[in-house]
C-alpha cells in the first residue's frame, strides 16, 4: 500500500511537471530532462510509470478526458430532473470545465501542438469524443422515450450538440464572464429547441 502511494505521488509529480513546462511559452519541443528537473525525479522514476514522452503526453490528455467524462456520466447516473434539465446540465458541465483557470490550463496543454503530435493522440481523442457523446445520447434517448424531447435523434444530435458546444467554447474568451455565460445560454436554448424541448421545430 505504501509502495502504491509513493508510486502515485511520483506519477502525479511527473504529470504536474509536464503541465507546468508545456504551459510556459517555448519555441522548441520540451525536453524530457526539463520535465524531470521540474518534477525532482530521475529518469528511472519516469520509466516506472511511462514508456516514452508520447506516453506521458497521452496520460495528460487521458487525465483531463477521464475527469470530464466522469462528470458527464454522473448527470446520467443521477438522473436529476427531466431529460431537458439533464441536457442543460450536460452543456453547463462542458462550459464549466474550462471556466476554472487551472482546468483551462490543463485542457490547453492537453490540446497543445506537442501533445497532438504524440503517437496515438488521434485515437485517444476519438475515444474521448465517443465517451462524452454516449452520455449525451443517453439523455436524448430518455427524452425521446418519454416524449419531452420529441425531435431528438440521439446518435446524430449527440454528435451535433457536442460539436457545437466544443466549437463555441473554443471561440470564447473565458475572462469575459458575461459573454461566456451568454454563449452558454444561447447554446443551451438552441439545443433544447432543436430537440423539441422548447416546442419549436428544427
Amino acid at each position: 500500500m505504501q509502495k502504491n502511494l509513493a508510486g502515485d505521488r511520483e506519477r502525479t509529480a511527473i504529470i504536474e511537471a509536464a503541465y507546468r513546462c508545456l504551459a510556459q511559452p517555448h519555441d522548441r519541443p520540451i525536453r524530457m530532462s526539463t520535465i524531470l528537473g521540474r518534477s525532482g525525479l530521475s529518469s528511472r522514476a519516469f520509466y516506472r510509470h511511462f514508456s516514452s514522452k508520447d506516453d506521458l503526453f497521452l496520460a495528460l490528455l487521458q487525465q483531463e478526458c477521464d475527469a470530464l467524462t466522469a462528470r458527464l456520466d454522473r448527470i446520467v447516473e443521477d438522473g436529476v430532473g427531466s431529460p431537458a434539465d439533464q441536457l442543460s446540465s450536460w452543456i453547463a458541465t462542458m462550459f464549466d470545465a474550462v471556466a476554472d483557470p487551472q482546468r483551462l490550463m490543463h485542457f490547453a496543454v492537453a490540446d497543445s501542438d506537442e501533445v497532438r503530435a504524440a503517437k496515438g493522440y488521434r485515437e485517444a481523442r476519438e475515444r474521448f469524443h465517443d465517451e462524452r457523446e454516449r452520455s449525451l445520447a443517453e439523455i436524448l434517448s430518455r427524452g425521446r422515450r418519454d416524449g419531452t424531447l420529441p425531435l431528438a435523434d440521439p446518435g446524430i444530435d449527440a454528435l451535433a450538440i457536442s460539436a457545437l458546444v466544443s466549437r463555441v467554447i473554443t471561440g470564447q474568451k473565458v475572462e469575459d464572464r458575461q459573454a461566456f455565460a451568454h454563449a452558454r445560454t444561447r447554446v443551451t436554448e438552441f439545443a433544447l429547441r432543436a430537440v423539441g424541448a422548447l416546442g419549436a421545430g428544427r
